[in-house]
């Protein structure tokens, strides 16, 4: 029986048919491991930052394996789009459906790592942008008494003309 006849059960395609699956599945691993390297990075010199609390160090490393899940995942569709092109299609079609619909959920789950991750970035963008305001708000405070500090020539302390 040739291909398409009733029973046969592989699918035939191109000689070459995998070629442009390979060369992008093999793009995609190089760019999650490059995002890896570069994340891995980046959380070693906020590890390194004197000037972080214990709660943005918290929220830093949250992000960090967030995002290192993330670009692992990248990496990982990237071998499962090549190599399920070359080999999954000489496994029958049944095979082949439950692979691409396993690829398809990683996918799906990327897809929701990415949201979670701009749903992060917006709260935590929502935070700084308050804290700068209270400093902001402070600031012309204590602006506003040296302005009425100097225009009565005091110094601050009870006694304006330094004698105790």
């Amino acid at each position: 029986m040739g291909p398409g006849q009733h029973g046969d059960t592989t699918i035939r395609l191109d000689e070459n048919h995998w070629v442009l699956t390979a060369i992008f599945g093999a793009a995609l691993v190089v760019v999650g491991v490059l995002m890896m390297a570069w994340h891995r990075k980046s959380w070693t010199l906020q590890q390194d930052d004197t000037g972080l609390n214990q709660w943005e160090l918290k929220r830093l490393k949250s992000r960090y394996r967030r995002r290192m899940q993330t670009s692992g995942m990248i990496a990982v569709m990237g071998v499962m789009l090549g190599v399920g092109d070359v080999l999954i299609w000489q496994q029958g079609p049944v095979v082949a459906a439950v692979y691409w619909i396993g690829v398809i959920a990683l996918g799906g789950w990327l897809l929701m790592l990415g949201l979670g991750d701009l749903l992060s970035v917006r709260v935590d963008s929502k935070l700084a942008t308050d804290e700068l305001q209270r400093i902001g708000q402070k600031r012309e405070e204590l602006e506003a008494e040296l302005e009425e500090m100097r225009r009565r020539g005091s110094n601050g302390e009870a006694g304006s003309n330094g004698e105790h």
